[in-house]
């Protein structure tokens, strides 16, 4: 799934989702429209604060 579709449908914006992962609403603005792709430290926030839903593969097109 991807960031976008994930905030999307859990109601999440750009800024509610930075604060849960301590980076700045740009940064998660560019992570869900595929402009910038999060580094190691970032990609495990990401997937904690969306339950699992969107992995690291998500962000390069790798089906699990």
């Amino acid at each position: 799934m991807t960031l976008k579709d994930w905030m999307a449908s859990n109601e999440t914006n750009v800024s509610q989702l930075a604060r849960r992962i301590g980076r700045s609403p740009e940064a998660v603005r560019r992570y869900a429209a595929g402009e910038r792709i999060p580094d190691r430290d970032t990609m495990p926030l990401i997937a904690d604060a969306t339950g699992g839903a969107v992995t690291p593969n998500d962000f390069f097109g790798i089906a699990a």
